[in-house]
């Protein structure tokens, strides 16, 4: 296992994300997309009605801790492993996981707290290494769904004014999309083509798009962190303060299972009633 994954520690850190492909097998990836259609209601025949790419089916906030038919993925060791090689030995559960069947978010966004490079505290490592990312398993082929996850590679470390400027110019950002469809003009992002068993691992504050898709999309989002100031600011955010996420807490059962095999925070995370800078789309 530690073979496989050599390596990726440095490419994570200096680009933001990996690809591993093929890490859960073909087999396992259509039991978990049966399993999403059994749980969600959508199903194949309902991406029939995808007329601009953006399918707007279903989306469950915390699913994969609340759903125990998708609890195991919080204790696989192949899932676990490629958390602890690329963000470090101490990885463990962050209560940030989603399940998705044809739900998507096709502009460039991130998903940390900060969401504007350079403001606030996500941007500001002196003190402690930002050290959380999501984990994303698509369990659909490309050649049945089209679908592409873009990724602009180390924009966890920069951005530059223009495409600052690209993606708050409202003209500007009109004319772009009708011209080059999703791409930037002034970032060169990297677009995956997933097959089912691919994961993609990913800092949250790398800025990345749900390519258009023009038939079915499933996928599930894990979380995944060290724990420090930066982690229990951004577990904190959504069990707190993302009201428009209604966000479960963590079941019982599910968070003595997860301190048994030491994949539990050590120390509470604290509440937060207020962070400065933070991207909440319930108040703007």
């Amino acid at each position: 296992m530690s073979n496989r994954f050599a390596g990726l520690q440095e490419a994570y850190r200096r680009d933001g994300f990996v690809v591993v492909r093929g890490l859960l097998g073909v087999d396992e990836a259509l039991d978990l997309r049966h399993r999403l259609v059994e749980h969600s209601g959508v199903t194949d025949a309902d991406f029939e009605d995808v007329d601009d790419g953006v399918p707007r089916k279903w989306t469950a906030p915390a699913g994969v801790a609340s759903v125990p038919a998708f609890q195991h993925l919080l204790f696989d060791e192949r899932l676990v492993g490629l958390a602890r090689e690329v963000l470090g030995p101490d990885a463990v559960y962050l209560h940030h996981n989603d399940l998705h069947a044809g739900y998507s978010s096709p502009g460039w966004h991130r998903d940390n707290v900060h969401r504007g490079f350079g403001e606030g505290e996500d941007w500001d490592e002196a003190a402690a290494p930002y050290r959380c990312a999501r984990i994303a398993l698509y369990l659909q082929t490309h050649a049945e769904s089209g679908f592409k996850f873009g990724l602009i590679p180390r924009s966890h470390r920069r951005e530059s004014r223009l495409v600052q400027w690209e993606r708050r110019a409202p003209r500007f950002s009109t004319v772009r999309r009708l011209v080059m469809g999703q791409r930037l003009a002034f970032a060169r992002a990297q677009w995956i083509a997933t097959e089912p068993g691919d994961v993609v691992i990913f800092d949250h504050r790398v800025l990345h798009c749900g390519g258009r898709t023009r038939g079915p999309k499933y996928s599930i989002y894990l979380g995944a962190g060290v724990q420090n100031h930066h982690f229990d600011r951004h577990w904190s955010y959504y069990r707190d303060l993302r009201s428009d996420l209604d966000y479960p807490r963590v079941p019982d059962a599910l968070r003595e299972r997860l301190q048994s095999e030491g994949l539990w925070p050590k120390e509470a995370i604290p509440v937060l009633d207020h962070v400065g800078h933070a991207f909440l789309p319930s108040t703007s």
